[in-house]
């Protein structure tokens, strides 16, 4: 049976030694026993409140929580968030990206989702481009990037191109892709059914039908020039 009178006597400084003397403590010594006996309890009670913490959610002003254990079996997959990564090329050339989001396909798999991919593909001229989607799938053995759901392309020239889907393999040093391409610059604007890019040279080739309207720049003559 819990026998209270010993707890009292713990924390209020009577020791019973034989013959049932009473021995003064101070106060200093009973709140060093007390802080002793609650310690390893408060830290027990913090570390629980850390583990449970980002699993809290609050629905209608009252706080529940939710625990999501892995099913027997089922490995954890890889996620990363604000990532920066480079893809090097068949010469070894770094063209470096940047991601919200990494997120493998399946536990253990070499094909990774990326959310707001962005990334800078250098050529040997020096010049550039930059491409962009919400949504692209990088697989880690064949080096190949599938960029979905609309995809910008800027150019170091001021060239801008759009398109829905984009592959780039970087291997074999290309890209392509079979939906419509838009593109605007210094020539007007033009509309392909695809396009061919050789990340080497920097080389753009549209395919397909290809419409093109030319931006003519007119200058009015000045007075002098009509005498």
């Amino acid at each position: 049976m819990f026998d209270h009178r010993k707890l009292d006597s713990y924390f209020s400084g009577d020791s019973l030694g034989s013959g049932g003397k009473k021995t003064e403590v101070s106060r200093h010594t009973r709140i060093i026993r007390l802080t002793k006996l609650l310690l390893p309890a408060i830290a027990a009670l913090l570390i629980g409140l850390l583990i449970l913490f980002p699993s809290l959610k609050k629905t209608n002003d009252e706080f529940s929580i939710d625990i999501t254990f892995p099913k027997k079996g089922e490995l954890e997959k890889l996620h990363m968030e604000n990532t920066v990564f480079y893809i090097t090329d068949k010469n070894n050339k770094v063209n470096n990206f940047t991601a919200k989001n990494v997120d493998e396909t399946e536990p253990g798999s070499k094909l990774v989702k990326l959310i707001d991919p962005d990334g800078v593909l250098p050529s040997e001229d020096g010049s550039w481009i930059n491409i962009k989607s919400p949504v692209g799938y990088f697989n880690q053995n064949t080096n190949v990037l599938n960029l979905i759901n609309q995809v910008d392309v800027f150019y170091s020239d001021g060239m801008t191109a759009r398109t829905e889907e984009a592959t780039f393999d970087f291997k074999a040093g290309k890209g392509w892709g079979d939906k419509e391409v838009t593109s605007e610059g210094v020539f007007g604007t033009l509309k392909s059914q695809g396009f061919e890019f050789y990340t080497e040279k920097g080389l753009l080739i549209f395919t397909g039908k290809t419409y093109i309207t030319v931006c003519l720049l007119y200058t009015s003559p000045s007075p002098r020039d009509t005498r």
